[in-house]
């Protein structure tokens, strides 16, 4: 069981019936080994920016609602006083004789993490099975396939522990760009690009998170509205778009 937040949700955690594209990336790149909380924390955010994704669904999952305790954690306030400090022990072997009475009041206080509690209706989707498409350049294809084959890190998607099964890795294979108006995957949709059969339309999802300011951190998050064909059907769609011949599945990106 999983939850693929919508991020417009707040009191009630929704969830998509598939990973979102930035789901499907942050996979990618713990295969890879990408960034770590200290040093390169964003190294996916450039290391993954070329690939485009897409995914057929192979089953619609079953939800479900359950009540869940959620605590963030916040750090004390004054984010200047506590750059200071840190900068202070470091300059001293973090030798903590160096701190006057309230830095090490603070110290201490950074020691405990602060956060705040409170219930949410948080709701849950049963396994999802899916193909997921990756389209680039071929040697960054071979490098995915063989961190997929034997990841830098443990997999998962979602929240760190649900936990990923990944089968039938196939590729880099040729491909055939065509234009159709029938598809086997999600695709991206506009005022001029529509299914016909208007239930098919999931909304708008997290595409990528493109950067403002690296030095603080701030990014902004890329949408996209897309829709989904139903298993073992293809989306119709109201004008021919251009897509890739993969077999006999026709994907869009």
């Amino acid at each position: 069981m999983v939850n693929f937040r919508k991020p417009y949700s707040t009191i009630t955690i929704l969830s998509y019936s598939f990973p979102p594209y930035t789901t499907v990336r942050g996979l990618l790149a713990n295969a890879l080994g990408l960034g770590d909380l200290w040093t390169a924390r964003d190294d996916y955010n450039i290391g993954l920016e070329d690939l485009k994704i897409s995914l057929k669904p192979l089953n619609v999952p079953e939800r479900f609602q359950d009540m869940v305790l959620m605590k963030k954690l916040k750090p004390p306030a004054d984010s200047k006083k506590r750059k200071d400090l840190m900068k202070k022990l470091e300059d001293n072997d973090f030798n903590l004789d160096v701190l006057d009475e309230k830095e090490k009041e603070l110290y201490e206080r950074m020691r405990i993490p602060q956060n705040t509690s409170a219930p949410f209706v948080k709701e849950f989707i049963t396994p999802v099975a899916c193909i997921i498409y990756v389209l680039g350049e071929i040697e960054k294809l071979n490098e995915l396939k063989e961190a997929l084959d034997d990841p830098k890190r443990p997999l998962y998607i979602g929240g760190s522990d649900d936990f990923v099964i990944i089968s039938d890795i196939e590729g880099p294979i040729d491909t055939v760009e065509i234009e159709s108006d029938e598809v086997d995957s999600i695709v991206m949709i506009n005022e001029e690009v529509q299914p016909l059969d208007k239930k098919r339309i999931l909304g708008r999802v997290p595409y990528r998170f493109d950067v403002v300011n690296d030095k603080k951190r701030d990014y902004s998050r890329k949408d996209a509205i897309v829709a989904s064909p139903l298993p073992n059907e293809r989306l119709k769609l109201t004008k021919m778009i251009k897509c890739f011949k993969i077999g006999t599945e026709n994907v869009a990106f």
